[in-house]
């Protein structure tokens, strides 16, 4: 792998995995998404995504997951290490942009608290 590459996110895939961090995480709330999160216990962050069909066919939704996973690889850095995270998306984030999802997402985890003191 070249140096230049970013790492690939650690994702969130087991249903117990999610049901944790819905029984102990907390939650931020914006127009286009809910963010959960919950401590993990780990030296790096994870994150996993729970789009309803409600939302969209398989194309939206999946769109809407691009979207906010590379805008949170940029956030990433950011963030303080050990946490896992589930964003659920609401039927907004049909519209969002990735500028707007990058902004959405930073202001949701400094509402949380999960941003790296300066």
């Amino acid at each position: 792998m070249p140096k230049d590459a970013v790492m690939e996110l650690q994702r969130l895939r087991k249903n117990w995995e999610f049901k944790r961090v819905y029984r102990y995480g907390r939650t931020v709330v914006s127009r286009n998404i809910v963010l959960y999160y919950c401590p993990n216990g780990r030296a790096y962050n994870r994150i996993g995504f729970s789009i309803s069909k409600k939302v969209g066919k398989s194309v939206v939704r999946n769109k809407i997951k691009r979207i906010y996973r590379e805008a949170f690889k940029i956030i990433e850095k950011k963030l303080c290490k050990g946490h896992d995270f589930i964003l659920i998306a609401r039927k907004p984030a049909v519209d969002v942009t990735f500028h707007e999802a990058g902004k959405e997402l930073y202001n949701l985890c400094r509402k949380g608290q999960l941003l790296l003191k300066k």
